[in-house]
């Protein structure tokens, strides 16, 4: 019996296999349709392009090598592109015109595109097929060139198409353009060693001779020469600083200027050499003969001579490294005090060691603050007197009768802007008045700490400290220091010194922390028949003016009372309140202890409008106070917000009593605040203090740098901490230190010559005499050879030197069969 045969099975099966080749072709295509790049579909090239390349990218794979397809783009001025098409004879006619334009430039020039090939043809887009790991085999190039040319014909591609080969520091790209009469190859050849063929003009004319299909004139080939030198004995035109020294360290010849100024630049010549390119931008064939036994090319003759500057690779800047060593000590977490063996005698004690230590009574803590503990007074630091009496009469100037440091009479908080938007140097940093106590502080230190090491830091840290509490203690003021309560756009140590200073005019106005507190000042001059109304034990108390001819709901004139100054914050004890109103949780007995810590100020301010206008109601404090929230209607009433539930200013209003702010329990204690900022001073650990002074150091080199000819640019960083802002910031002044030194060494060596630009005939002679008068043997040679036969433009540009790279561009008409 015969088997029955489904049907199915035999005409409906697909026998068809598709090969990972056609798999690669056909997602190459799609790639290019995708991105539009069809002739049909490609728009007209633009006139003008910025110098911004575009890229867009794809990975693809063929067998067991991964590949990225990526389109590269010149950004066109008059962007988007036009929608009218290109064309095959536009796109011809704008790659064959770019290649000859290139031939202006050499090949080592650069453009900011990912790869060369923009420079060396000219171009504007193209396509590249990067592979991931090296394509050298022989078979794989092919298989991968010819996939490329069928999905590059398939598609009508109006961009040039590049594939990657050989190894990557090889540079060697396989590149095809291609359209119904004309195909441009691009060609790359790379040998480790140079041909004898080919080590000479004649071999490479000849060379570029027989790639071209069509015949040329004898006389046709343009060739364009570079030679390139490379000059070591530069120290006849080194640019140096003179070294740093610690000569301060001597008493002898002491100069607080010379320790105080930062130091700036090389202490070794920064040159590592100089590159000397001996140009011939266009010439015939003819002209000059360049074979294995003969050469007329004289570098003397050269029309054109560049100079390009190598610098060394580890530049020792003096300011960068003044920098990087106070940068160090950011991980440090020791107390500064222990260094000098002060700790205990000052009553310190890092935070880990308390579990171990004695308990602290109160009379060492009163002695610590005021400085009584017997050590201290017999302390002698490393720093000897006469050397430490100037260091800090140049800080606190006023102590002695001689003017030479004073500080300036207006601190400015910012840094000047320049006409430019362009930001300053740093200018993201946190900073403190310029030439203020702070600025003179920190370069201080960071002298001393570079020539001294740390102890020097910590004993100059000490004596700061102990003059701080002398003048609170004496109340004077602190020089150098801008007027006012902290700046939050300042540095942290600023903002300290700004709110010591605050408590110093408070204890000086008197035992009281407002004004008004004379008997005479806690009436206010009523005029006849106005204090009669109100009994004596409710007399208004604390009156300044009369707010215009407002009144109180009952009638009587609206008075501006006597109030006490909000209490001045530095940022530190901000994020402190901030961080305490966040754990205090969301309960309803948070809420409400947190609405009187943030309410003290208001309630202070309502016993004070009370006191001054006896018989007032919310309403009437509200007019004055927040007049958005008072409603003038029937003699005056609250606004809509503060009538919904829960507001705090009721509850504050119905506790609080008539009290003038003279009588008042202070919202600023400045005993309380001056101590603690003494204690926050002295009790800094090694980082600590460096992050409190590194702000004004770095402004200072900021300023330093900018005066040395620096260009003002800074980056632009937000929502970083601070020990990432510093080493951004230091980061920034160490390449804008190198740039200085680029910049000064160009102008010493070139003149008024620039760099990178032809020579005039003074810095041909100087450049000469320093080098003895005579060149050294080239280490490069560079040729371009360019023709335009019947066909199109034919370039092949060589560089030789211990190796040999070949690039060309050769069009060949399609002959159709």
């Amino acid at each position: 019996m015969n088997e029955e045969i489904d049907e199915y099975d035999i005409y409906h099966q697909d026998f068809t296999t598709v090969s990972e080749w056609e798999v690669f072709i056909a997602r190459i295509e799609e790639i290019l349709n995708e991105w539009r790049l069809s002739k049909a579909k490609l728009p007209k090239p633009s006139v003008e392009y910025t110098k911004k390349w575009v890229c867009k990218s794809e990975n693809i794979r063929l067998h067991d090598l991964n590949f990225t397809l990526s389109y590269h783009t010149l950004e066109p001025v008059d962007k988007p592109y036009t929608t009218e098409v290109a064309g095959s004879k536009c796109l011809l006619q704008e790659l064959q015109n770019n290649l000859w334009d290139s031939t202006s430039n050499f090949m080592d020039d650069v453009d900011g595109s990912h790869f060369p090939v923009s420079t060396w043809y000219g171009l504007k887009r193209y396509l590249m097929l990067c592979p991931i790991s090296p394509l050298i085999e022989g078979s794989y190039i092919k298989l991968v060139m010819s996939s490329v040319n069928i999905a590059f014909a398939n598609v009508d591609c109006g961009v040039p198409i590049f594939v990657k080969i050989r190894e990557h520091w090889q540079h060697c790209y396989l590149g095809l353009y291609e359209d119904n009469e004309h195909k441009t190859n691009f060609d790359t050849i790379h040998l480790k060693r140079i041909s004898n063929h080919c080590s000479h003009l004649s071999g490479l004319i000849s060379l570029f001779k027989s790639k071209i299909a069509s015949p040329i004139a004898l006389d046709a080939v343009i060739i364009s020469a570079k030679l390139s030198y490379e000059l070591k004995d530069f120290e006849s035109f080194a640019w140096r600083k003179m070294a740093v020294t610690n000569e301060f360290l001597s008493i002898e010849g002491f100069d607080v200027k010379k320790l105080t100024e930062l130091p700036f630049g090389c202490e070794k010549n920064p040159i590592h050499s100089a590159l000397l390119n001996a140009t011939w931008p266009k010439f015939r064939e003819s002209t000059i003969v360049h074979c294995s036994t003969y050469s007329d090319i004289d570098p003397l003759m050269a029309p054109h001579w560049t100079i390009v500057l190598k610098m060394r690779e580890n530049m020792n800047c003096q300011l960068s490294e003044t920098i990087g060593k106070m940068m160090d000590l950011l991980d440090n977490t020791n107390l500064l005090m222990d260094t000098l063996g002060l700790s205990r005698s000052l009553g310190l004690m890092n935070p880990l060691h308390k579990i171990t230590e004695a308990p602290t009574t109160i009379s060492k803590l009163v002695k610590a603050a005021i400085g009584q503990g017997t050590n201290v007074s017999e302390f002698k630091g490393p720093i000897a007197d006469d050397l430490l009496m100037p260091l800090l009469y140049f800080i606190f100037p006023d102590a002695v009768e001689d003017d030479t440091f004073n500080y300036p009479e207006q601190l400015e908080v910012e840094m000047k802007q320049s006409d430019s938007t362009q930001s300053k140097l740093c200018s993201y940093v946190k900073t403190s008045p310029e030439g203020g106590l702070v600025w003179r502080l920190s370069v201080t230190a960071a002298r001393l700490h570079d020539a001294g090491g740390l102890p020097y830091l910590a004993h100059f840290w000490y004596e700061f400290t102990q003059e701080l509490q002398y003048r609170w203690e004496h109340k004077i003021l602190v020089p150098g220091v801008a007027d006012g309560t902290p700046n939050a756009r300042t540095c942290l140590l600023h903002q300290k010194l700004q709110l010591l200073n605050c408590c110093i005019k408070r204890a000086l106005d008197g035992k009281n922390s407002v004004t008004g507190n004379s008997s005479d000042d806690e009436f206010f001059d009523c005029s006849d028949g106005e204090g009669e109304e109100h009994p004596l034990w409710d007399r208004p108390v604390g009156r300044i003016e009369k707010l215009g001819d407002a009144t109180l709901k009952n009638g009587a004139p609206l008075y501006i009372p006597r109030t006490q100054d909000p209490a001045p914050k530095t940022e530190d004890q901000l994020e402190e309140d901030a961080e305490l109103m966040v754990r205090l949780g969301d309960d309803a007995k948070a809420s409400e202890l947190r609405a009187r810590m943030m309410s003290a100020s208001l309630l202070s301010d309502m016993e004070s409008f009370k006191a001054a206008n006896p018989g007032a109601e919310l309403c009437d404090f509200v007019q004055w106070y927040s007049p958005r929230d008072w409603k003038p209607d029937n003699g005056g009433a609250l606004g809509d917000r503060m009538l919904l539930p829960g507001n705090p200013w009721v509850e504050a209003w119905n506790v609080a009593r008539p009290v003038p702010a003279s009588r008042q329990r202070r919202l600023f204690d400045e005993t309380r605040e001056a101590e603690q900022v003494l204690h926050f001073l002295r009790s800094r650990t090694v980082s600590n203090v460096v992050e409190l002074l590194l702000p004004a150091l770095l402004r200072a080199g900021a300023n330093k740098a900018m005066e040395e000819g620096v260009p003002g640019a800074s980056s632009s960083v937000s929502g970083l901490d601070k020990r990432r802002t510093f080493e951004i910031a230091s980061r920034e002044l160490y390449e804008a230190e190198k740039e200085a030194c680029r910049s000064l060494c160009a102008r010493t060596v070139l003149g008024d010559s620039v760099e990178g630009k032809p020579l005039d005939a003074a810095g041909r002679t100087r450049i000469l005499n320093a080098v003895g008068g005579t060149l050294p043997s080239p280490t490069r040679f560079e040729f371009t050879l360019k023709v335009k036969d019947a066909v199109a433009p034919q370039v092949m540009r060589a560089a030789l030197s211990t190796d040999m790279t070949i690039i060309g561009a050769f069009t060949e008409r399609i002959v159709c069969l």
